[in-house]
């Protein structure tokens, strides 16, 4: 049914509030994810085009009744885009997990606004560093807190609930990093997706270091890859977005950016920052309701001990930065080309003007 609520002036009232919030926390924030990382893990297999047959209501909305075919596409063009799918749903994850963080542990009601969850999550700063920032400075000032809006009341918080905790926290920070890092910015290739769709997706380069040179005929011997023998960079899904660096100082150029999507691994940091999301808003629901809980409250999720965004991640490369314009002060150096890692940089730059062609054989 509708939202029973009605005007009652310039300010939100209790009744107003409890009546949002009422209807708000009935949501389910790890179905959702849940749901999306499992649509995404299928398309990933699904090549069939629909037919009017298949969805006729759609094919009907369009105009079109015969068995015409106007959601053509290839196999690997799917690939790509469950690749760009698969990071846009972790970023809207990134998203959710900090600004609800912001509303239960940071934010207080405009001037004369009864207390609501659902208001303050609408009203979080616009700007992504107000509200990482704005939850540092909360849980820093009492690092309680993150625990009363962890864990239900009355929960034992023993040595496993702490290392919960612990872990939940590493995923807070994580979901921050991808959200505002301007290193390897993230948050603008999301944005180059969701704005114009303003990348450039490849399946086809392969790019990995190895330590035998083409012989005299060009050739490579298969066996010059492989664990221990070559260090794959590029080989899988890659997205490449321009960006002008937003909080480098001094300011930088113009830079291109490829990220390396691992879907499985980008769906697994997904699910992670999903369910401390839905540990989160189970207990301000709790809270809000009081007991007993209404029937359709999602229930507490189980919390994750010791699986931290390293060991999901792994030791893969991350994506690779490199600038094409100068910094515009026409002094300032710009920042070096390299390979991202969890937790590092390598300094690394692509030398087309030296390349070497050759070809893989057997041997």
């Amino acid at each position: 049914m509708f939202l029973d609520v009605r005007m009652e002036g310039v300010a939100l009232t209790p009744d107003q509030a409890k009546a949002l919030d009422d209807e708000f926390f009935l949501s389910k924030p790890l179905s959702h994810f849940s749901s999306r990382i499992v649509m995404l893990m299928n398309a990933a297999g699904d090549t069939a085009a629909p037919s009017p047959a298949d969805q006729p209501d759609f094919f009907r909305a369009l105009g079109l009744s015969s068995s015409e075919t106007v959601l053509a596409f290839r196999e690997e063009e799917r690939q790509l885009d469950v690749a760009v799918d698969a990071l846009a749903l972790r970023h809207q994850a990134a998203e959710a997990l900090t600004r609800f963080l912001y509303t239960v542990a940071a934010a207080t009601p405009r001037s004369g606004d009864a207390p609501c969850t659902w208001l303050a999550l609408a009203d979080s700063p616009m700007r992504l560093d107000d509200v990482v920032a704005a939850n540092k400075n909360a849980i820093e000032a009492d690092p309680s807190k993150f625990l009363e809006l962890l864990f239900p009341y009355g929960a034992t918080i023993d040595d496993t609930a702490l290392a919960a905790a612990q872990t939940a926290i590493a995923w807070v920070n994580h979901a921050a990093l991808l959200l505002t890092s301007d290193e390897l910015s993230i948050n603008a290739a999301y944005n180059k997706v969701k704005h114009g769709l303003a990348i450039r997706t490849r399946g086809d380069v392969r790019i990995e270091l190895i330590t035998r040179a083409p012989d005299e005929l060009g050739q490579i011997p298969l066996s010059s890859f492989g664990e221990g023998k070559s260090i794959p960079i590029f080989d899988r899904p890659m997205l490449t977005y321009l960006s002008r660096s937003k909080n480098a100082k001094p300011k930088q150029g113009l830079e291109a950016v490829s990220l390396r999507v691992e879907v499985p691994v980008v769906l697994a940091e997904t699910w992670m920052m999903a369910n401390v999301y839905a540990a989160l808003f189970h207990v301000a629901a709790r809270k809000h309701y009081g007991h007993p809980l209404p029937d359709g409250v999602a229930s507490f999720p189980t919390l994750v001990v010791g699986r931290l965004p390293e060991h999901v991640i792994g030791g893969s490369p991350l994506g690779y930065r490199t600038p094409v314009t100068s910094p515009p002060d026409g002094i300032t150096e710009a920042r070096p080309s390299g390979l991202f890692f969890h937790g590092r940089f390598v300094p690394m730059r692509v030398d087309l003007d030296s390349k070497v062609e050759g070809i893989v054989t057997d041997g």
